[in-house]
């Protein structure tokens, strides 16, 4: 049972008149009625009062009196005000927290931790609150009385954070408590979002100490303790509160929340030696928990069982009485002093060893942290050695450590802190003796320096193996190493007004098997002098114990220097051991004077952003310098190790500038023990080389050593013999050189020889290189040369092309030829080539490669391209393919070698078993779908994140996780970006999971719709989000899943292989993109972009697979090819083959003519391996006879027929004039084209380039001389920017078509999608002012579907006058049957609202007609509508089918229809308004050119030019109007 205590005690009919009189126990007795009484009694020993204690003057009181503490669950709250203008309030705030099993009761949030001044704007406020488990959370009601200066507020999110469960909820907000705005609320209900964060769950630990009874025995300084248990130990927590603790004779209460260290057996405590009078005689520690474990049903931890631990002090804890130790170590027993756990104290003898070298000596103070199986010992002091002036260089210091029994001893943690004359210190070792035990022996042999080595001042050192010493080190290395982790840890400091510090800061590592303790980040890699400055991103390497995976940290400052206040915007902690990369977001301040002041935050990752990669491993590489003259080197040296999973890349050893005369000297032997990225167990071979910078970079290495550990401990040895030079000025010149393993030594953990006999290895080999420079003007080079020769077996490595049988290498049409010595390659797929654009004459023009092998196999390496830096595409390194070989072929040939070496021999030849045979290749069919997101319309709602999607297929069927590639690079605030995927056919999608890795505030994400096309099946999928993927919006959560609400089907498309052959001829090749349109029975593709992904594609000799989409076009009659983007500008394409995924059908197209830049060409299909035949083309052109009419700006032409269109065609060389296009000029040009059939229209414009630009045009007729039909095409009319409707280009319809001819269009599928919609009649009532000069709109609601708004634009006034009709034409799919019509008044654009006296319209009737019905239905409105906003008035109505009629003989379809019955009715041309709107931001409008292309389903407009005479266009909020003459597009898909 518990009773609720507060200032006022409401079941007495007296208050408390002092509310901070401290209340050792109450006694409440209530009559419930004339025969009984009940008696409660309750031990409290609390304050309530609002400067003591936690700050509460409200405490719930149980009963049962014992660990009362524990009866209670903490909830810490973290109030978050938002950073927008006047957030913070003033006024009183409270909370009441809604749970399964109660509430809270309203609490009154008086005392924040680390402030006075809370709920300010920006800044996060927490508060501790102690009350009875409510259970799940449900819901959380905050307000505030209104009261004070300020009183409205900003809530941005309350989390409530439960370290009993390990949750912490997030109750998001994101409004206003304010009378003044929003609704006016100033208490609202907030929800938790679905999903909790789950952390670490600690339980509650009540801790009563009782300082003694004697003279000074009191305290002022920080007290901390730390817990030790069957099941690990706790963090060390500090011990502070308001209240004047730990006074003489005193007892006081702590309750501390950590993790369950399970049976407790020992206690530390102690102090940080602060205050005046810092000296503490400790009496007795009590230690109450909870025993029980947790419940498995909701993870929570009971408290109905409570163990009680005992420890006997009775000790000072000072430096200047007893040992002058301030740390205690206590061992726990039972309440008859009965020990916990059978151990005792142990006097460990710690001797230090410092190194014989130069500067070894420090004066800083050294600390030492024992750990063996029972635990650690705590950080010690060392103090007193048996030297008066400790760790001196040689010195060997002994210092006494009494701990607890530690068990066996598994390492120990050494570090200094820097302070002191000469702080860097050499160590070679530690030795731990215990009396009748043997001696534990933990090398270290390293600086312990902040400007030595990796700059650490703290070391972990693990023991050698029991009864072994220093002398057994050189055999251990691996062993120690692999025990150790490095952690890559990047510190981001944010970008804002005194974000960075002087503190000294601290982190410590908490993984999922123990913590790394705390780490002082003290060198820098990145910024040496000034680290955590603002917007600074500094890295440190952090090497440890190996913790595990890292599933939280906690980051502090010391609160030192002139600027302390640090804002900490994330850490990143990358594991090369584990192979991923967390981050860890903080966003927000760590220090006294800003954010919620606390010195210290703890940080946990977000799993979403995880980056995993592959893992490294550790292995001992032992390098032997010869002994020989000048044999050493300054110079930076690398290994590159083979192995059967992949390769390492080149891994540095050292630097021979900065770690110079410390490695590779003369006769030297070096250990290296580098982490590097797995490649198995088995090496086959060793790169070894050096940068040859330094003054003696010359190195001659005698031979190395590898070894590496297995899963199961076995001990594999490498041996690789050498003897020779690497050096540029001795024998082959190179500076790296292959070596294979001379032996292999395998022995397992039982110390026995497994080594297996015969092994397969590599051999070396010499390949000749023959390099051929082009015959071009300069096509020689002065610079330096260097190439790669990749194989199946592994690469060369870079080697310099140095020593020619020619004194001046690489001239114009000059062959010169090198030997390569390197460890055996395999089939060659790849050779790279570099020059360093060293030399006065640096360009290169490289014809060819040819390299040979000792067997005589030749392969060829075709390039004819430029290195140049100012000459072609500008590159100085490009990769080159094998002449002959396919792409698919190096694709798997890459994947294999990628994969590592896995030797076989079959018929003595070497073999990699991971590379597939070409026959045995099975490729993944692949299809294309097409993802569009159109991000939110706020400025903060896009991200630069990267961003993925899952698409899915029921409940089992899933694509991987598919990146989405932006060409922006980042997701824009109101724009929809459309990417392409390519994923495995999953069929219908059901769902889509779409997510990024944005963790930070600034990268938070704002989906307002997704869309999902699937061109395959012509499905288009709408996915509505309308969410927030962000960390701190929301529901938090940075992905989501959603669900289709829509289905389109827009026509699907066909899936083909397509295999495109370069020519083998010089200069075939290409490193543009190219670009296709396919041409069928049915019409043509779009524009098909192929990618010559990096220019590897398209070069002489190769042979390209990939998969494409096109519309179903029918059998395939032609392709148009150019060239797309930046490169070479012309290319030779041999052959296409189309092979059609569904059918099997395959349409071959043969080639011979060179594609130039800006220049197309047509490809007909071969018929039995020949290409059709071409057909002339002779077009007249008839300038007309008026005053100033011709052009002088250049002119195009396509032609449009039945089969295809001519593509654009610039007419430029006339046969009649050499000045064309003159005034009532005839000119004629002749093309020869494959043959369009019937022609039915032309699009014809010029490019307004010169100052007499203006045309007008009489008319166009082409002759095709294989049907000698001629067509007429006419047009009198401007193509002017200027003139007329300021058209520069026009649409011309044929006029001499036959009978026969406009039946057959009228017949097809292209005819019925431009019938394709609705005609719309508005009649206006014949009442007095009944006609507006305003737009109408409308939407059309039928059985099927409905319509958007459609906006009838009045153009000049012309439409809705009194009594008059008006007809309008809207392309639109079928609705089904018609029920409702909405129509309302909008204002036009350009009319003063406030100065037009006739706001209103009144609306007779609507009258639809879907094209092609024999109906019309009717809507009768007779009412007024009125602009928006009018008083009284209706802006719109909702219209109800009135009736359906047959066609009004009147009405434009039947006039249509009757001439139909008399015969096909010729097509015309369509008027269509386009309206450019600006947006209305700083700069928004442009003065450059702009464009449209209009995209419907019967055809597209081509690129128009957007002009016109006489006004600005584009400016900054203004619509820009255009009228454009078009043949029918039909139902507009885009633009």
């Amino acid at each position: 049972m518990a009773i609720r205590l507060s200032q006022r005690l409401r079941s007495f009919a007296h208050s408390i008149a002092d509310i901070t009189t401290l209340l050792p126990r109450i006694v409440l007795e209530r009559t419930f009625d004339l025969y009984w009484d009940v008696f409660i009694q309750a031990d409290v020993n609390r304050w309530l009062a609002d400067d003591e204690d936690d700050g509460e003057i409200v405490r719930e009181v149980f009963a049962d009196s014992e660990a009362a503490l524990l009866r209670t669950t903490l909830y810490k709250v973290k109030i978050k005000t938002g950073d927008v203008l006047s957030a913070g309030t003033d006024s009183d705030v409270y909370i009441c927290i809604f749970g399964e099993k109660g509430n809270t009761g309203k609490i009154k949030l008086r005392q924040a931790i680390h402030t006075s001044n809370k709920f300010e704007r920006g800044r996060t406020d927490t508060f501790d609150l102690e009350r009875e488990d409510l259970g799940t959370l449900q819901k959380l009601t905050v307000g505030h009385n209104g009261e004070g200066i300020n009183s409205g507020w900003y809530l941005d999110c309350i989390e409530v954070g439960i370290a009993s469960d390990g949750t912490n909820v997030i109750f998001p907000c994101e409004k206003w408590l304010s009378k003044h705005e929003d609704d006016g609320l100033i208490e609202r209900d907030l929800y938790p979002v679905e999903d909790t964060i789950k952390y670490q769950t600690k339980i509650p630990y009540q801790i009563e100490i009782k300082t003694s009874d004697i003279s000074s025995a009191g305290t002022n300084a920080n007290v901390f303790v730390q817990l030790y248990g069957s099941d690990g130990k706790s963090e060390v927590v500090n011990l502070d509160n308001k209240t004047d603790n730990f006074e003489k004779g005193q007892e006081d209460v702590f309750k501390i929340e950590c993790r369950n260290v399970g049976e407790v057996h020992k206690l530390r405590i102690g102090h940080d030696g602060k205050g005046a009078q810092s000296g503490w005689h400790l009496a007795t520690v009590i230690v109450y928990q909870a025993t029980e474990k947790p419940n498995p049903k909701d993870s929570r931890w009971t408290k109905d069982t409570l163990r009680k631990y005992y420890f006997t002090c009775n000790r000072w804890l000072a430096r200047s009485e007893d040992d002058g130790e301030i740390v205690r170590e206590l061992l726990a027993t039972d309440e008859d002093g009965n020990p916990i756990l059978d151990v005792g104290m142990v006097n460990y003898s710690v001797s230090i060893q410092t190194s014989d070298v130069m500067g070894a000596a420090t004066d800083s103070n050294v600390f030492v942290t024992l750990f063996g199986e029972n635990g650690d010992s705590g950080e010690r002091k060392l103090r007193k050695s048996d030297n008066i002036n400790k760790f001196e260089r040689g010195q060997v210091d002994t210092f006494a450590v009494a701990a607890v029994d530690l068990g066996v001893l598994s390492k120990v943690k050494v570090r200094h802190d820097d302070s002191g004359g000469n702080a860097a210190w050499h160590l070679d070792h530690v030795a731990v003796a215990v009396e009748n035990c043997e001696t534990r022996i933990f090398p270290c042999q390293r600086w312990l320096a902040t400007d030595e080595d990796d700059g650490q001042i703290s070391r972990e050192l693990p023991a050698l193996p029991p009864g072994q010493t220093m002398d057994d080190l050189a055999n251990n290395t691996l062993f120690l190493a692999k025990q150790r982790t490095t952690y890559h840890v990047t510190v981001y400091t944010g970008d804002l007004f005194g974000a960075g510090t002087d503190s000294d800061v601290y982190l410590q590592l908490f993984g999922e098997k123990e913590d790394s303790g705390p780490i002082q980040l003290k060198s820098c890699k990145s910024n040496s002098i000034n680290k955590f400055e603002r917007d600074n991103k500094d890295v440190f390497f952090v090497e440890c114990v190996d913790v595990g995976q890292v599933e939280r940290l906690k980051v502090w400052i010391d609160g030192s220097g002139v600027g302390s206040d640090w804002f900490l915007e994330s850490i990143k902690v990358d594991i090369p051991s584990l192979g991923i990369k967390r981050t860890f977001p903080c966003e927000d301040w760590i220090g006294g004077s800003e954010s919620d002041g606390t010195l210290e935050r703890e940080l946990y990752p977000i799993t979403e952003a995880d980056k995993c990669y592959k893992q490294n491993t550790r292995w001992e590489l032992t390098i032997v310098t010869s002994d020989v003259r000048h044999a050493g080197t300054d110079a930076k040296v690398w290994v590159n190790l083979f192995g059967d999973k992949g390769r390492s890349g080149k891994v540095v050893l050292a630097d021979g500038q900065k770690d110079k005369d410390k490695f590779f000297e003369r006769g030297s032997t070096d250990v290296f023990t580098p982490e590097i990225p797995d490649i198995g167990n088995s090496l086959v071979k060793l790169q070894i080389g050096h940068d040859g910078k330094g003054r003696g970079d010359g190195w001659h290495l005698d031979h190395v050593i590898a070894k590496c550990l297995t899963e199961d401990n076995t001990s594999v040895t490498y041996k690789f013999t050498c003897n020779r030079w690497i050096d540029k000025g001795e024998e082959d010149g190179q500076l790296q050189v292959d070596l294979v393993p001379a032996s292999v030594t395998k022995v397992n953990s039982e110390g026995e020889d497994v080594t297996e006999e015969d092994a397969v290895t590599l051999k070396t080999e010499v390949y000749t290189v023959k390099v051929l420079t082009g015959n071009k003007f300069g096509a020689g080079t002065d610079a330096n040369v260097f190439v790669t020769i990749y194989g199946t077996l592994g690469d060369s490595g870079e080697r310099q092309l140095s020593k020619s049988e020619n004194m001046n290498k690489f001239q114009r049409n000059q062959v010169d030829t090198f030997t390569l010595e390197c460890v055996e390659l395999g089939d060659l797929y790849k050779l790279e080539v570099r020059e360093d654009d060293a030399g006065v004459g640096a360009d290169w023009f490289l014809a060819n490669v040819t390299v040979t092998d000792t067997t005589e196999r030749e392969v060829v390496f075709l390039c004819e391209q430029w290195f140049s830096k100012s000459k072609g595409d500008k590159k100085i390194k490009r990769a080159l393919y094998p002449k002959g070989m396919s792409m698919k072929e190096v694709d798997a040939a890459e994947k294999g070698a990628k994969k590592g070496v896995t030797l076989k021999e079959i018929d003595g030849k070497m073999v990699n078993e991971n590379v597939v045979e070409d026959e045995d290749i099975q490729e993944a069919v692949n299809i294309k779908y097409i993802v569009t997101i159109e991000t939110g319309p706020e400025d903060d709602m896009g991200t630069d994140a990267d961003a993925y999607i899952i698409l899915k297929s029921g409940e089992d069927t899933a694509t991987e996780e598919l990146a989405l590639y932006n060409v922006e690079e980042e997701y824009e605030p109101g724009v929809k970006q459309e990417m392409e995927v390519e994923a495995p056919d999953i069929g219908e999608i059901t769902s889509i999971v779409v997510g990024h890795n944005g963790v930070l505030s600034e990268e938070g994400w704002y989906i307002a719709n997704i869309y999902v096309t699937v061109p395959t099946t012509g499905a288009r999928y709408t996915f509505p989000c309308e969410r927030w993927l962000a960390r701190d919006r929301g529901d938090r959560k940075l992905s989501v899943e959603l669900t289709p609400t829509t289905v389109q089907d827009f026509g699907a498309s066909t899936p083909y292989q397509l295999t495109v052959v370069t020519a083998d001829e010089e200069r075939a090749g290409t490193e543009s993109d190219v670009c296709l349109v396919v041409f069928g029975k049915n019409g043509s593709s779009e524009e098909i972009i192929l990618s010559s992904k990096g220019g590897t594609r398209f070069v002489r000799g190769m042979n390209v697979d990939m998969n494409i989409e096109v519309p179903d076009l029918g059998p395939l009659t032609r392709i148009r090819v150019k060239l797309a983007g930046k490169g070479k500008n012309n290319w030779l394409f041999e052959k296409m083959t189309f092979k059609n995924l569904d059918t099997e059908d395959v349409y071959e197209f043969l080639n011979s003519e060179p594609i130039e830049k800006g220049q197309h060409i047509d490809v007909p299909v071969s018929l039995e391996g020949e290409a059709s035949a071409k057909v002339q083309y002779k077009i007249t052109v008839q300038t007309s006879d008026l005053f100033s009419c011709g052009t002088d700006a250049n002119v195009y032409i396509i032609l449009f027929g039945d089969d295809g269109d001519s593509g654009e065609l610039a007419l430029k060389n006339s046969t009649e004039n050499t000045n064309k296009f003159e005034r009532n000029n005839t000119d004629i040009f002749e093309f020869e084209l494959i043959s369009l059939g019937v022609i039915r229209r032309v699009r014809i414009w010029h490019d307004d380039s010169a100052v007499m630009s203006s045309w007008h045009l009489d008319h166009v007729k082409v002759l095709d001389s294989g049907t000698s039909r001629e067509y007429n095409f006419p047009c009198n009319k401007w193509l002017s920017s200027k003139k007329d409707d300021k058209n520069l280009s026009r649409d011309l319809l044929c006029d001499n078509l036959s009978e026969d001819e406009i039946r057959a269009e009228g017949e097809g599928e292209e005819a019925d999608s431009r019938s394709e919609g609705y005609e719309v009649i508005i009649t206006v009532s014949n009442k007095k002012e009944a006609g507006t000069k305003h737009d109408i709109w409308l939407s059309l609601e039928g059985s099927l579907k409905s319509t958007e708004k459609l906006e009838l634009e009045n153009k000049a006034g012309r439409y809705f006058n009194k009594g008059t009709s008006d007809m309008f034409f809207f392309p639109s799919e079928d609705l089904g049957s018609l029920t409702h019509v909405r129509v309302g008044l909008t204002p036009r654009d350009g009319v003063d609202v406030n100065k037009d006296p006739i706001k209103q319209c009144h609306l007779n009737q609507v009258i639809v007609n879907k094209r092609g019905a024999d109906e019309e239905q009717v809507f009768v409105c007779n009412h007024w509508l009125s602009l928006p906003g009018t008083q009284g008035r209706k802006s719109y109505r909702k219209l109800g089918l009135t009736a359906s009629q047959p066609l009004n003989k009147d009405h434009p379809s039947r006039i249509r229809a009757g001439a139909a019955a008399g015969g096909p009715t010729p097509p015309t041309l369509t008027k269509y308004l386009v309206e450019v709107k600006t947006g209305d931001k700083f700069g928004a409008g442009t003065d450059a050119n702009v464009f449209i292309t209009i995209y419907g389903k019967a055809s597209n407009s081509g690129k128009l030019a957007l002009k016109s005479s006489g006004s600005n266009l584009f400016e900054r909020n203004a619509t820009s109007p255009f009228e454009l003459e078009l043949t029918d597009l039909g139902v507009i898909s885009k633009i």
